[in-house]
């Protein structure tokens, strides 16, 4: 039976792919500071508690594992000092034990395009957040050439059920069968999404094909105007009360709130398109690509 190590099993991307992995017949191991945060399902035994900030802790932990599952990420605001440094113990862990990382990327790395971006588009971050993920993946491709195996999966904003501290969290609200969304963008706009439970099933499916030692692959995720939001609203029989984002009020607090601030320069990504072609994973999945429509994902995200 395959090992997978669990970096931030309490995270979103973290929980889902160890779930994942799961239903694909892997044993799950986690290291966590907190034991009491461990799911349920998850055996005592494979619990190791300790700080993934340390480099022997990561290396005992990953003893015997065939994969290393990076599900880390520092405060919004401390990305500039914490990132690459919680990144690095990892990472020389695989070098040292020749294991592979898999390493979820997002779309900061480019800038804006009317096409959608393939894993060969060339990188050109607008924002000091792109910059880091930028450094963060030039790391891990060091990292391929010196003894460890880098599988880098791409996603865009989160959905999915038991998901937190998500954008869908801010800005979608029910109550007593009454839905309201606060939408960060136009009518015109296009807003890239990817379903956890998707995007994680595809990963665990990936993970199992053969490939190089340094693979990239973007989700197909979900590509949404509002239109298509109220659309899905809609087939599930509720009306929805759609209304602008206070990106007004968001700026008037950034000046004293760090976390606030740091949201604020990534508001191009409500403004301007970036959406990944997926196209790599659904020819190499065929017809074990998983997507889930919208309509379908609604009922999970909101208690309706």
């Amino acid at each position: 039976m395959k090992t997978a190590l669990i970096l931030g099993i309490t995270g979103n991307f973290g929980l889902q792919m160890a779930l994942a992995l799961k239903a694909q017949g892997w044993r799950i191991k986690a290291l966590l500071r907190d034991e009491a945060k461990a799911p349920q399902w998850l055996e005592k035994e494979n619990r190791i508690v300790g700080d993934a900030n340390e480099k022997a802790k990561v290396m005992a932990a990953a003893s015997g594992v065939d994969l290393i599952v990076y599900g880390l990420t520092p405060a919004y605001h401390r990305w500039h000092i914490e990132a690459l440094a919680l990144l690095e113990p990892s990472v020389a862990t695989a070098e040292k034990l020749g294991i592979r990382l898999l390493f979820p990327g997002n779309v900061y790395n480019f800038s804006p395009s009317e096409s959608r971006i393939s894993e060969s588009q060339v990188m050109k971050p607008v924002t000091e957040k792109g910059a880091i993920r930028v450094a963060m993946e030039a790391r891990l491709r060091n990292a391929s050439e010196h003894g460890a195996k880098v599988t880098i999966v791409r996603a865009g904003d989160f959905l999915g059920p038991n998901a937190h501290m998500t954008w869908m969290d801010t800005v979608l609200k029910e109550k007593n069968g009454k839905v309201k969304m606060a939408f960060p963008h136009d009518d015109s706009h296009v807003h890239y999404w990817s379903y956890l439970p998707d995007l994680c099933a595809n990963t665990a499916k990936i993970i199992e094909l053969p490939q190089g030692p340094f693979e990239v692959w973007h989700d197909p995720g979900l590509a949404l105007t509002r239109a298509d939001w109220q659309k899905a609203f809609a087939a599930n029989g509720l009306t929805l009360k759609a209304s602008n984002f206070s990106w007004w009020s968001l700026k008037i607090i950034a000046p004293v709130m760090p976390l606030v601030k740091e949201v604020m320069k990534m508001k191009y990504l409500w403004q301007q398109p970036v959406v990944l072609d997926g196209g790599k994973m659904k020819r190499a999945l065929d017809d074990q690509y998983s997507a889930t429509d919208l309509t379908a994902i609604l009922p999970q995200i909101t208690q309706a």
